[in-house]
């Protein structure tokens, strides 16, 4: 049985400003900054076997700020990376809401390609396809995965069984967690976009009902 929590990278000022950050060099703001280190905290308590991150810059440092206070390492997963949005990158969202391809994008996502980048549909397929890694390892434990939004989302329509175009019914904030728990060939989404906050530690339920339930199954 694995736990895995998904965590979206800290804001950053163009996630404010409704720029297209893509795959580029976008560090956080201080706001993200202090998503981070809030979701550090709640995280501590669970006992995080391993900790993955898209290698985009504002990913990273997001879970370089994780690490600071889990101590196990951190690796870095290309499958966990933001959409390639192509020529779009850099743009504001009102900029390309006229374009042909936005309007797929918003009416029939399953089958829309960014302009010389990639589709969602292919965005999904690598998320799922590194989740459905793990649950195939060795690995046991709360594990925690640092990706974006889109690749977030995808993942979770996946396995809450929606059909691909109703992934944008998902809501996931800067610094949110989502919980999938891996037991045999099942799935069980136990959390989307816990957001958290000063003196929560609401995770922590999860993780005691994790840890019997792994007792009674070993």
């Amino acid at each position: 049985m694995a736990w895995v929590i998904l965590m979206r990278h800290g804001q950053t000022d163009e996630n404010v400003s409704g720029r297209i950050s893509g795959q580029g060099p976008v560090p956080l703001n201080s706001r993200g900054q202090e998503q981070a280190r809030l979701a550090a905290e709640v995280l501590a308590p669970l006992g995080v076997m391993r900790l993955c991150s898209s290698p985009v810059v504002r990913a990273h440092q997001t879970a370089v700020m994780l690490d600071e206070r889990l101590h196990i390492g951190i690796e870095e997963v290309a499958d966990l990376r933001e959409v390639g949005y192509g020529s779009w990158e850099g743009k504001q969202f009102n900029d390309i809401r006229g374009e042909r391809a936005a309007q797929q994008v918003f009416q029939n996502p399953l089958h829309a390609v960014f302009p010389k980048g990639e589709s969602l549909l292919g965005v999904q397929q690598r998320g799922v396809r590194f989740i459905e890694s793990i649950r195939y390892s060795d690995a046991a434990g709360p594990m925690v995965l640092v990706s974006h939004g889109d690749t977030i989302r995808t993942a979770l329509a996946h396995y809450l069984g929606l059909a691909f175009n109703d992934y944008r019914r998902i809501n996931i904030d800067n610094g949110a967690l989502s919980v999938v728990e891996l037991c045999g060939k099942q799935s069980r989404v136990k959390a989307v976009n816990f957001v958290p906050k000063a003196g929560q530690m609401c995770l922590k339920s999860f993780s005691e009902s994790w840890q019997k339930t792994q007792t009674l199954t070993t």
